[in-house]
């Protein structure tokens, strides 16, 4: 995708960074999604995960 922007804006500089915030707030989304994922299995309330195993990885 090419970002056009008239000369003597900051447009492309403003959706470059808006798209870079954006990739790092998705980020620190998946990292605390596995983190409150752990923390659920450390205090014995195990959850199975969407592909139907343990939250380890290991059958029973």
């Amino acid at each position: 995708m090419t970002n056009r922007c008239r000369t003597g804006t900051n447009s492309c500089k403003s959706q470059k960074l808006d798209r870079e915030l954006s990739d790092v707030l998705i980020a620190i989304s998946v990292v605390s999604r596995r983190i409150a994922d752990r923390i659920s299995v450390v205090s014995g309330g195990e959850r199975v995960n969407i592909q139907g195993g343990s939250p380890s990885g290991k059958s029973k």
